[in-house]
């Protein structure tokens, strides 16, 4: 049963936090839905940019403080010299869309580890913009994050902000996702360390997608599994 429950939801209120905070002040509900809007659009429009550009999305936080948005984007490099995004063009777009000024900042991370979504954008380009095959990208993700294992990262939790390290992880493909003249539907993983989905006391930063090839829909679960770090 345990496999069937996301995770993440498991923990909520005990010891992870959600990902999406957005209070509702008055009565008026239609403020609080074109926020929403606003906020799936602008993830949306610089996941797309950064990908034009050889990066791609790690996490995006934006805020509202004093009738000012502060938008903070974490992102990852594919290559070592990479272009720079033209800040203002991307200032100009956004502005038109929430008519509020607004404040941009760029944040480069170096581990794929840092978060299963990060992960789950990294899988995807490869599959589709590299054209590897499942089995092969596999093994590369697992030869990139295995020596990751022991790399701290902050989180936050309802005691407040913890450090962790990455114990294991599982990632999983099921669906098409190969040249196959059966028409069955094919399930492969891999998997290292310790995953225990059902421990409280652990931290797990999970991310499903779907993901569209020239063989058909598959489907990716990724798990990271982390240990508080004791000092």
């Amino acid at each position: 049963m345990s496999q069937k429950i996301n995770p993440t939801s498991l923990k909520l209120g005990i010891l992870q936090l959600w990902n999406f905070n957005l209070p509702k002040y008055g009565k008026h509900f239609q403020n609080y839905k074109r926020r929403i809007q606003i906020y799936k659009h602008i993830c949306y429009y610089l996941k797309y940019v950064l990908r034009n550009h050889q990066l791609l999305l790690n996490k995006i936080n934006i805020r509202c403080i004093n009738q000012q948005v502060f938008i903070t984007v974490s992102l990852f490099c594919l290559q070592p010299n990479f272009t720079l995004l033209n800040k203002n063009s991307l200032l100009s777009t956004i502005f038109n869309w929430i008519k509020t000024p607004l404040i941009l900042h760029f944040y480069q991370t170096f581990f794929l580890s840092s978060s299963s979504f990060l992960l789950s954008n990294y899988i995807t380009y490869l599959l589709k913009e590299k054209n590897i095959s499942a089995k092969k990208l596999l093994q590369q993700v697992y030869l990139l994050l295995k020596p990751q294992s022991k790399t701290p990262k902050l989180v936050y939790t309802t005691s407040g902000i913890q450090v962790v390290n990455l114990k294991g992880f599982k990632i999983q493909f099921s669906g098409c996702f190969e040249s196959s003249r059966s028409q069955m539907a094919k399930t492969i993983k891999c998997n290292f360390g310790s995953v225990p989905l059902t421990k409280l006391n652990g931290f797990i930063d999970y991310s499903n997608n779907t993901i569209f090839t020239k063989f058909g829909t598959c489907g990716l679960k990724i798990w990271l599994f982390y240990e508080f770090k004791s000092f």
